[in-house]
């Protein structure tokens, strides 16, 4: 009898529309600009394509507002669709195409925070101009998010592979795009080469781990590494399951811009357009850090620390060590930066380490998949932040044609409401109460002081001492922005009004900052309930969308469970899986 060749549901694609809805809205920009704006002056096609690249926006948002709304409370919609279209939409289980993405609550709510951080960048990008090619910069800026998307709904290593090209392949691109300066082209190319060699060790980290497993799934990886037999000997004895980690680390740090992979940080952040820069440290930032969270603390967990010491043969003491390194040589380089994004480019450095802080600590907690929310949390808040820093950025640019920090002199006196704005996001970078930056470091360094085990108590109490010193030193290069703006006289050309474009974008993350640091529990609730079910093993979508009010429950230590659909019989283990 033939093999049962298995078949996409074409009803899968509902479950995407938010990409679906920008990847064709890509292909509307890029038409419009080469058919309808070539006659039109720049500014005037800047103006136009970006209000258009807007509109896409806008629509990607309803379908993913929609589909969050459906996933909290299907019953709501069952009237409003019908029955039979309720019955025909409906999820049958968290995972589409095959199981190779997922369509789950949190899914969704990563695909409102995409659209929403890309209307900013989209409207920031409109403020001035730094290219020719408007349609070829919009369409590439909403195909990165597309990447972003699907790279953040992941469930098996392939599909997060081409995710995560598609995405980084959109950002060379865009880093490149201001080609009247050479700094811009050179960024660029020192992006593509660097991300390129990443790419090609993280490919063959991952395949190292298919040969290990026999399968690409997430579920059916951990499922294998579990059953594997006594895993006290870690990876002792197993060459190709450290390699493949090790591999695997470089991929993921070489994206999150951890110490030692971090070189092309401060050039490309310096180099690229304030937009794209942007883009780069928030949403690459956050999908990234999304898929380092679903393959390392889900699919090889069980490698993380098998002798249940912090420095056992696991991943876990090289998350350790890279996160301490990481906080603390971006902190001391920021402090001897003058250029204001290059200064930004090492904080977002610091920042990575903190946060793999929160990786390490989640790796070990008692509260299970729970505690990753800590991690979720503090990705939207600094989004947010830097969102509206490089819109400050951009305004520099477009105003004084260079991004110095002392081209920050004298903006308290001449635009003293987006100074104090500004003043509400570093203040929320140091980590200053009561603003949300605050509450995100409190969270995750709570997270590693709540571990009971005394193998890796102190190693991660001094990991949460090194972040409050290094959060220290971190107020000194924020501090000196301050400084510009209320104690210096301006220097240079005069900053013009700002315009929407700029000022919207300034407010909305001052706000949000604010907002969420005077009444975190929303948010971290939402952050709670999404990282449940995007580190356990995929359920019915009935199991897998609590409603944002809802505290998930401490998730007891991990079980086998079984594998996915489309990975059909768990395979058995290789050898050389345990020592």
């Amino acid at each position: 009898m033939p093999p049962t060749v298995p078949t996409i549901d074409f009803r899968d694609f509902w479950h995407i529309a938010p990409a679906v809805v920008l990847a064709a809205w890509g292909l509307v920009v890029l038409i419009a600009d080469l058919v309808l704006a070539r006659r039109m002056g720049v500014d005037a096609r800047r103006r136009s394509i970006g209000l258009l690249s807007l509109v896409g926006v806008g629509l990607a948002l309803l379908a993913a507002i929609g589909l969050l709304a459906i996933g909290i409370r299907p019953a709501d919609f069952s009237n409003l669709l019908g029955p039979s279209l309720e019955a025909y939409f409906s999820r049958p289980s968290s995972t589409i195409f095959l199981g190779t993405l997922a369509a789950n609550f949190p899914t969704d709510v990563f695909n409102v925070l995409f659209v929403i951080l890309l209307g900013l960048v989209v409207w920031i990008s409109t403020s001035y101009t730094f290219t020719d090619n408007w349609g070829e910069y919009f369409a590439l800026l909403i195909w990165a998010t597309v990447g972003m998307m699907l790279l953040a709904a992941s469930e098996e290593l392939v599909t997060l592979f081409l995710a995560l090209e598609t995405m980084t392949i959109c950002l060379y691109l865009l880093t490149a795009m201001e080609k009247s300066r050479r700094r811009s082209t050179e960024a660029g190319l020192k992006y593509f080469v660097y991300g390129s060699v990443s790419s090609a060790l993280f490919l063959y980290g991952l395949s190292l781990v298919y040969g290990l497993t026999g399968t690409t799934q997430f579920d059916g990886i951990r499922q294998v590494l579990v059953a594997s037999g006594p895993t006290d000997g870690g990876l002792v004895g197993n060459l190709a399951g450290a390699t493949a980690l090790l591999l695997m680390l470089v991929g993921f740090g070489f994206k999150v811009a951890a110490v030692p992979f971090h070189q092309w940080a401060p050039d490309v952040y310096e180099g690229a357009p304030a937009p794209v820069t942007a883009w780069i440290a928030t949403g690459s930032k956050i999908a990234s850090f999304v898929a380092l969270l679903k393959v390392f603390l889900h699919a090889v967990q069980p490698w993380s620390h098998p002798s249940n010491e912090l420095l056992g043969p696991g991943w876990l003491a090289v998350v350790a060590v890279i996160s301490a390194v990481t906080m603390t040589y971006g902190n001391f380089a920021a402090l001897a930066q003058k250029n204001f994004k290059r200064m930004l480019a090492y904080s977002s450095i610091a920042h990575a380490g903190y946060m793999l802080v929160g990786v390490a600590a989640v790796s070990v907690s008692t509260n299970g998949p729970a505690s990753a929310g800590a991690v979720l949390y503090y990705l939207v808040v600094y989004a947010f932040a830097n969102i509206g820093a490089f819109a400050v950025a951009a305004w520099l640019v477009r105003d004084r044609n260079g991004d110095q920090i002392d081209d920050l002199n004298g903006l308290g006196r001449q635009a003293p409401v987006l100074a104090l704005c500004l003043v509400v996001l570093m203040l929320s970078l140091i980590g200053i109460p009561p603003f949300a930056g605050f509450f995100g470091k409190l969270y995750i360094f709570m997270e590693a002081l709540n571990q009971g085990a005394s193998g890796y108590r102190l190693t991660l109490m001094g990991l949460v001492a090194l972040g409050l010193f290094n959060s220290v030193i971190s107020a000194f290069y924020y501090v000196r922005v301050l400084k510009a703006m209320y104690l210096r006289e301006p220097s240079g050309q005069r900053l013009g009004p700002p315009r929407s474009s700029i000022a919207f974008p300034v407010l909305i993350s001052a706000v949000v900052v604010t907002v969420f640091g005077l009444t975190p529990a929303p948010l971290v609730d939402l952050m709670k309930a999404a990282a449940v079910p995007m580190l356990t093993a995929a359920q019915p979508a009935s199991e897998t969308a609590p409603p944002p009010e809802m505290v998930p429950a401490p998730v007891a230590a991990p079980v086998p469970v079984a594998a996915p659909a489309a990975a059909s019989a768990a395979p058995s283990p290789r050898p050389g899986l345990a020592g």
